[in-house]
């Protein structure tokens, strides 16, 4: 059976409104319905797990449904399906984020191992953005934190290749001097 097909089954009184809130943001409203369901790839040989089929039905129409397959157990309410259905937003923000405040995206390597130092040390200064914004007046901001992450990706590389640092004094030597 069809998800379109199984939505339209269900019952009015399966229907609720429930209200949830991401972040700051002001809190939102829509009609939920949630039914456990068992996903029809390799349902024959009992492989897929029944997981929840959470509905969303916008109140006064301004979005298409949605529907969400969740994989929780048997016995969680409602509200707490919506509110971890609707935590997708938070995790698109922090991507966000990562990408146009830290330099997630500006990494122009060639190797696993470097591309693996580039997020790890673009997920430390995220984490460390946030704890500093959690436990201090908000005088830090993205663009502090950007400029002492590439003083520190800096004084890595040039602690990391010594060499750096003499190719630089001979490149100054070759240049002309400009007052």
């Amino acid at each position: 059976m069809s998800v379109t097909a199984l939505v339209a089954r269900l019952p009015a009184t399966a229907w609720h409104r429930v209200t949830w809130c991401n972040g700051n943001n002001p809190p939102r409203a829509a009609r939920f319905a949630a039914c456990r369901v068992t996903p029809a790839h390799d349902w024959r040989r009992h492989l897929a797990p029944e997981v929840w089929l959470l509905c969303e039905q916008s109140l006064d129409g301004t979005y298409d449904d949605k529907v969400f397959l969740i994989h929780l157990p048997r016995h969680m309410a409602l509200a707490r399906l919506v509110q971890l259905a609707h935590q997708r937003w938070a995790i698109e923000q922090q991507d966000q984020q990562l990408k146009a405040e830290l330099g997630l995206d500006h990494f122009e390597g060639r190797t696993y191992p470097g591309w693996n130092r580039h997020v790890a040390l673009t997920a430390v200064a995220h984490a460390f953005l946030q704890r500093e914004r959690i436990t201090r007046e908000p005088a830090i901001t993205f663009e502090t934190i950007r400029a002492i992450v590439q003083e520190v990706f800096t004084a890595l590389i040039f602690t990391s290749h010594p060499r750096y640092v003499e190719w630089l004094a001979e490149a100054r030597q070759l240049l002309p001097l400009r007052l």
